[in-house]
This record gives C-alpha cells, sequence and structure tokens, in this order.
C-alpha cells in the first residue's frame, strides 16, 4: 500500500514538473520579441537624456546607420546588414555622437561625464537608469530602438 501511494505521487509530480515545463516553454514562446531592423528600414525613435533633473539639450547631428538629425529623434537606416540587427543599437547612436554611454556611466564629448554613486548639484546620489516607453529596461547599450519608442536615459536619484 505504501508502496502504490508512493508511485502515484511520484507520477503527479512529474507530471506536474512536466505540465509546468511546457507552460514556461509556451509562455517564452509566445511573448512578443522586439522586431529589429532589417536593411532598408528606416524607423525612428524618440530620445531624451536627463541629468540631475534637467534635459541635456539633442545632440547634433550625426551619420551613420543609426544617427540623428539634431531633432531629439534617433533614425535607424541600416544599409549593409552588419549595421542591421542587433548592430542598431544604443551603443553605436551614443558613439556616433561621441558621447559614451553604458549601463553604469555616461560621458559626453564635452568632458562631462556621470557614472553610478556621482552627486547631483544637490548632493543626491545619481545612477543611470534607461527608460524604454516609460518602463525601465536594463539592455542599455544594446537596446535596440524600436519604431515609435520613447527612450529616456537618466542620471539621478
Amino acid at each position: 500500500m505504501v508502496a502504490t501511494v508512493k508511485i502515484r505521487l511520484d507520477n503527479w509530480m512529474l507530471t506536474g514538473a512536466v505540465v509546468a515545463g511546457i507552460a514556461v516553454a509556451i509562455g517564452a514562446l509566445a511573448m512578443p520579441r522586439q522586431k529589429l531592423p532589417h536593411v532598408g528600414d528606416h524607423w525612428h525613435a524618440r530620445y531624451l537624456v536627463v541629468i540631475c533633473g534637467k534635459p541635456v539639450p539633442d545632440l547634433p547631428s550625426t551619420g551613420g546607420p543609426i544617427h540623428t538629425q539634431g531633432d531629439g529623434l534617433i533614425h535607424v537606416e541600416p544599409k549593409t546588414s552588419a549595421e542591421a540587427g542587433g548592430h542598431a543599437n544604443l551603443g553605436r547612436f551614443f558613439a556616433s555622437a561621441g558621447v559614451a554611454f553604458a549601463r553604469d556611466r555616461i560621458a559626453f564629448p564635452t568632458g562631462q561625464g556621470y557614472r553610478d554613486g556621482d552627486r547631483c548639484p544637490d548632493g543626491a546620489t545619481g545612477r543611470i537608469r534607461l527608460l524604454v516607453n516609460g518602463r525601465p529596461h536594463r539592455a542599455f547599450e544594446r537596446y535596440v530602438p524600436a519604431d515609435g519608442d520613447t527612450i529616456v536615459v537618466q542620471f539621478g536619484p
């Protein structure tokens, strides 16, 4: 009797684990994946950089497959496969303007730079944040802007 109960319990546990695994796999497949830019696409994403609560002026016009025209927009226009997909990311965009950007720092060509833990003028400790369409995002320099995105890079408390 005890052996029969143990076998049934083991079977239920195994069945439960299999069902849970299938549910996780289906959930992962059903999650919307970010569409990546292809050669010939022309996308726009609005961007804003805010340092210690103050918006930074739009970056000047830059060139390349992911650039700005000084208009507060990121223009994603890959012309080769080496410029498309995951290569059309924020790191490349900011680099085109001479800005170093990573999960823990942002540095401008003017020499101004901010790292996690630096202080704002009011004394508050700041850190870098990336918001995409109002939601925190963790990809930072690897994030590939989607058409219509609103991207905010913040340094502050």
